[in-house]
């Protein structure tokens, strides 16, 4: 590890491979930062038991208590960030996201992602999420599961991002920019799945996505689905077989005439 590393960082996932593409390990690895893959399911639980080791303490880097920050400036880097981006923050917060966030605050620990969603000190990971939803012998109804499962984390953002920046241009300009609060709902469900949680409003969420997507290809947002075409019996669609008996009734008539 680094020579100025002062705790043992660790990340924990189901495999390898989803650990080194996590959000929370970006700016670590890039800075050339010792982590710890745990890939095995009692890793999380036991580690946690284990206060410290050569009197370095350890440190998950998928909760808070996470600071990256080498030098005073660094640090003042970081204020400066803080108070440029406290418009977004706070809306993020009073605002877009009061009934999914915490709080919303400037992160240390990404480089690539746009946001990410980061666990209380005594709180559940996605990884501890998943591992607790996937137990067979939890109860259902257990006030301590649903406590947890139910409890709002930070959104952590990334200043550098685009996404970011654009967002704050827009709140800057007109708080109730309803694109803006799109954008800031769909930003907080793409991070709930890539730090690794469950995505509860999974209908509401693809619908996000179809509208996205009728945007980008120009379809209009209330164009309807065409209907489908009923067949008979027969397999004539349903209306070349009125069509039909009315020309039958027609051709009677005239030949009563």
């Amino acid at each position: 590890m680094k020579s100025k590393q002062e705790k043992i960082f660790y990340i924990a996932g189901s495999s390898k491979e989803e650990v080194q593409k996590s959000p929370f390990v970006e700016r670590l690895l890039r800075k050339g930062y010792e982590v710890l893959y745990l890939v095995e399911a009692v890793d999380e639980y036991t580690i946690s038991a284990i206060p410290e080791f050569e009197g370095k303490k350890f440190q998950n880097v998928a909760k808070e208590g996470f600071s990256l920050t080498e030098s005073e400036g660094g640090k003042e880097q970081l204020e400066q960030l803080k108070t440029t981006f406290e418009p977004l923050t706070k809306w993020l917060s009073d605002d877009a996201l009061k009934d999914q966030i915490a709080k919303a605050t400037i992160s240390e620990r990404l480089s690539d992602s746009p946001c990410a969603l980061v666990a209380s000190l005594f709180g559940w990971t996605g990884n501890m999420e998943r591992l607790a939803v996937s137990n067979a012998h939890q109860k259902s109804d257990d006030p301590q599961r649903s406590y947890y499962l139910n409890q709002k984390k930070t959104l952590e953002i990334n200043p550098r991002h685009p996404l970011m920046r654009e967002l704050l241009k827009r709140v800057n300009d007109d708080p109730a920019d309803l694109t803006a609060k799109d954008m800031a709902l769909m930003l907080f469900r793409t991070a709930t799945l890539r730090s690794g949680y469950m995505l509860r409003e999974t209908a509401d969420f693809a619908q996000s996505v179809e509208a996205m997507m009728r945007k980008t290809l120009g379809v209009p947002l209330d164009e309807q689905v065409e209907e489908e075409e009923e067949l008979l019996e027969d397999g004539t669609p349903e209306d070349e077989g009125a069509d039909s008996k009315d020309d039958e009734e027609r051709d009677e008539e005239h030949d009563e005439l």
